[in-house]
């Protein structure tokens, strides 16, 4: 497919608002892989990226079911993400039976979510891979040039925007900045997962819902989605 140079320009604009803002790292990583999967016609998109003690994590996914076929990969310690993660090169594979020759028991659990195909790109920070952009396909067909090349600039864009959201370039604080927000996407899907049930509606929009929330009020992602968990477990007033 062709990639739309309007199109990514009105994608990276999006993901810089998140920069002229100075907000968080956790709406970046959500903005980058929602552009990703409507710019390059991936059913599903997940960013891994390195925790504290260096193992990797899922930081944002869409659509929401995305987190499964990515904590599988982590579980069974193969996949298309830790090859590049470990490699620091690109990862593509186009085929169902290609997925299969290399990755069997990810393949064979991949196909259930109907994933044949994925392009995998490095993500890296201060002269290393910190993580991975997997971008996963439900129809066969290798990725074109452009694509990978698009997809190769939005990796490296998101990476370059969570370190300067951190304000420094040093190693350590990027880490402990990655690691709230991964340990702010916990306290995300558990507040998403809340607002789905009351409003019966997808993940994907109850998250949409805490992100306009927190923009108008402005405050930080985290704080909302935290706000709707205390809800759950704060007891019920007793009646008199």
């Amino acid at each position: 497919m062709d990639v739309r140079a309007d199109a990514v320009a009105a994608a990276v604009n999006d993901i810089a608002a998140v920069l002229a803002e100075h907000g968080e790292p956790l709406d970046l990583a959500h903005r980058l892989v929602r552009h990703c999967a409507e710019l390059l016609s991936a059913s599903a998109v997940g960013l891994l990226v390195e925790d504290a003690r260096r193992e990797l994590q899922l930081l944002a996914a869409t659509p929401s079911e995305t987190r499964e076929v990515e904590l599988l990969q982590l579980q069974l310690e193969q996949g298309p993400c830790l090859d590049a993660y470990r490699t620091g090169s690109v990862v593509s594979v186009a085929t169902a039976d290609e997925l299969s020759a290399r990755w069997p028991q990810f393949a064979t659990r991949a196909a259930v979510l109907g994933i044949v195909a994925v392009h995998t790109v490095p993500v890296h920070s201060g002269g290393r891979t910190i993580g991975a952009l997997n971008l996963f396909r439900d129809h066969e067909g290798a990725y074109s040039r452009v694509e990978s090349d698009v997809a190769r600039a939005m990796a490296s864009f998101g990476a370059v925007g969570i370190t300067q959201l951190e304000h420094v370039a040093e190693g350590a604080r990027v880490q402990a900045q990655l690691q709230e927000a991964l340990d702010s996407r916990i306290v995300l899907e558990q507040a998403k997962g809340a607002l789905a049930q009351r409003f019966r509606v997808h993940p994907d929009d109850a998250f949409q819902r805490l992100r306009s929330q927190a923009r108008t009020e402005r405050r930080r992602l985290r704080d909302v989605a935290q706000e709707v968990v205390d809800e759950l477990v704060r007891p019920a007033p007793v009646e008199s």
